[in-house]
């Protein structure tokens, strides 16, 4: 009986380590099967964020182009105000209002990054550095935003408030909007008065300043978005 209890005891303790080890085995498997799920997600979603970069880049850079111009125009309105009024001057002055008072207007795109953010994704990504700057890019959008509409209430509120009463939009739509709506009678009494106002060039030597200060933060962005390009390509190489 001994003997029995012994052999008996024997096999159950083999059993249980069988049983035990392939419950080990099972959980290495399944352990190995989420984390190469977890894998796979983490490269389609940096993929996707890789994408929206790539597309933030391309417009923030379309953006500087249009606040080079947009500040080349307004220093162009400051020599004119320097000059002796002519023909030439006057019809340039049209031309260059028409650019100015465009403003630029920037809808960053954020979707992916805001569900990596919400979902936990981007703390999964290896890069400390990567990580901090996903974190931190809401913020300086939002920074960027801000100083945009700032731009954008000086040039709807406070300088075309000041040329509607001081400037002929109608003879500068007629030439540079695309639409035909006739030749105004008042031609170029405005364009003289205006390039002889001191008031107007406060205003355009205030949007020279806001303008560069606007493209600055602009730039910094887009330098910002290239650094995390970089690191997101670095991340994808790693997990392949």
């Amino acid at each position: 009986m001994k003997n029995k209890t012994g052999k008996y005891f024997k096999y159950a303790i083999g059993e249980i380590f069988l049983v035990v080890i392939g419950i080990l085995i099972a959980l290495q498997i399944n352990n190995w099967n989420n984390s190469e799920i977890e894998r796979n997600q983490s490269i389609e979603f940096n993929q996707r964020l890789l994408a929206e970069v790539n597309g933030n880049i391309d417009l923030a850079t379309n953006k500087i182009e249009v606040m080079e111009s947009m500040i080349n125009s307004s220093k162009s309105i400051l020599d004119l105000i320097n000059k002796q009024p002519n023909d030439t001057n006057l019809k340039s002055l049209d031309s260059l209002v028409y650019i100015i008072i465009g403003g630029v207007d920037v809808k960053f795109i954020t979707g992916t990054l805001s569900e990596g953010l919400n979902t936990g994704r981007v703390s999964l990504i290896e890069s400390d550095i990567l990580k901090s700057k996903l974190y931190g890019l809401p913020s300086n959008i939002e920074y960027v935003g801000e100083f945009n509409k700032t731009m954008s209430d000086y040039i709807s509120e406070i300088l075309q408030t000041f040329l509607y009463e001081n400037f002929n939009y109608r003879k500068m739509d007629n030439l540079y909007s695309g639409y035909d709506i006739g030749s105004s009678k008042f031609q170029n009494q405005h364009n003289k008065s205006l390039l002889e106002n001191e008031q107007f060039e406060n205003l355009i030597d205030n949007y020279f300043y806001q303008s560069n200060s606007q493209k600055t933060r602009h730039i910094n962005l887009k330098n910002e978005y290239d650094e995390i390009k970089k690191l997101i390509e670095v991340e994808l190489k790693i997990e392949k």
